[in-house]
């Protein structure tokens, strides 16, 4: 599409992630996996929320969450 004076209109941009993975957040926190998975039932991670019913639901974690987490946490 272009706009009235023939300039192309610009793409519009891609919708922003929401919410991360386990995998992607223990690669941004350089933590285990497992200690993800742990932080997200304990509310470590506040705001984290699983995408389905059962054991197996896989976890989502907004960025919020990991803003949360990382003010809230002893410096190491």
């Amino acid at each position: 599409m272009t706009t009235p004076s023939g300039v192309p209109e610009p793409k519009p941009l891609p919708i922003q992630l929401r919410a991360y993975t386990l995998e992607q957040v223990a690669e941004m926190l350089q933590e285990p996996v497992s200690s993800i998975r742990t932080h997200c039932r304990t509310q470590a991670l506040r705001g984290a929320y699983k995408t389905g019913r059962g054991k197996t639901a896989p976890w989502r974690i907004p960025p919020a969450a990991i803003d949360h987490y990382q003010r809230t946490q002893p410096r190491r």
